[in-house]
């Protein structure tokens, strides 16, 4: 199994699973254009297998752990990375079982069992997460495919938590250096701080409405890459704004995405340079409890 990030790599995974993984439509809307005063251009990923990007990582990941004769696959998510390993493994005939915090949103949790899942509940703790899981592992003697810090996770997810993010800044900062990639957080994680001063995240996991980002600390495979290409260009967004952006998507593109997708436009909404006059947000998925209100 491949231990290196690449384009080449990366192309590799978009050959591997493209026959299985929607090509997303790009989306935008005049009244959000208007409002931000330049143009949005949404990326649908929230119309992925599964209902997020985490699709395209967790079949790369699938297909190589079958090829390498695993026993089955494993990981703990609080919901769309589950669901997506939970579908990839079925589809190409491994057992699944997904470590879930106790306070992971019940629509994903009911997702990854549709998708005939293994559930097995820990603290909503990272510390938790990890031990349940590594005990798991090694009781089951499955293959771990870590959300955030895994080699074909992050291959998989450049479509072109710090996975996605790095994917998409490596390849964008190796095939089109003319490009800025900003890396929208809520703000008490402070990314910031761990890409100029090495400092992680006081806390192991962060009190926002974007569940799907609730994990502080970056992936040590992560850092790295985010350091290169986007240490000046993170943006911090506070609790209202990111339901500000969940609002206008939800009422101006009547997409009912989830609150960690309104994420990236939170930034662009309340934070966009003057000199960015074109911005491609990329809305990451859309798995949200069916009795969600926005407060």
């Amino acid at each position: 199994m491949t231990t290196e990030i690449s384009v080449e790599e990366m192309e590799a995974a978009r050959n591997r699973t493209s026959s299985l993984i929607h090509n997303t439509p790009i989306m935008k809307s005049e009244k959000i254009d208007d409002k931000v005063g330049a143009k949005v251009l949404f990326k649908c990923e929230h119309l992925q297998k599964t209902g997020s990007f985490k699709a395209r990582g967790a079949l790369n990941s699938a297909i190589l752990a079958k090829e390498q004769n695993a026993k089955g696959v494993i990981a703990h998510s609080s919901g769309n990375h589950g669901q997506a390993l939970a579908w990839a493994a079925q589809k190409v005939g491994l057992p699944c079982t997904i470590v879930v915090p106790k306070n992971a949103p019940n629509s994903k949790v009911e997702g990854m069992k549709e998708y005939n899942a293994d559930v097995v509940f820990c603290e909503p703790t990272m510390s938790s997460r990890e031990s349940t899981c590594a005990e798991m592992a090694e009781k089951l003697g499955y293959y771990y495919v870590d959300p955030h810090n895994c080699v074909t996770m992050i291959n998989g997810h450049a479509i072109g938590g710090g996975g996605f993010a790095a994917s998409v800044a490596f390849l964008i900062g190796n095939l089109r250096p003319d490009i800025e990639v900003y890396l929208v957080e809520p703000e008490e994680k402070n990314l910031a701080n761990l890409l100029e001063n090495g400092i992680q995240c006081a806390s192991e996991t962060l009190n926002t409405i974007a569940d799907g980002v609730r994990v502080a600390h970056v992936g040590s495979l992560c850092e790295p890459i985010l350091k290169k290409y986007c240490t000046r260009t993170v943006v911090s967004v506070k609790e209202e704004e990111i339901r500000d952006a969940l609002k206008l998507i939800w009422t101006r593109t009547k997409q009912r995405i989830e609150p960690t997708a309104a994420l990236a436009f939170a930034g662009v909404l309340y934070h966009k340079p003057d000199h960015v006059k074109k911005a491609l947000v990329i809305l990451c998925g859309g798995n949200v409890d069916t009795d969600y209100v926005i407060n």
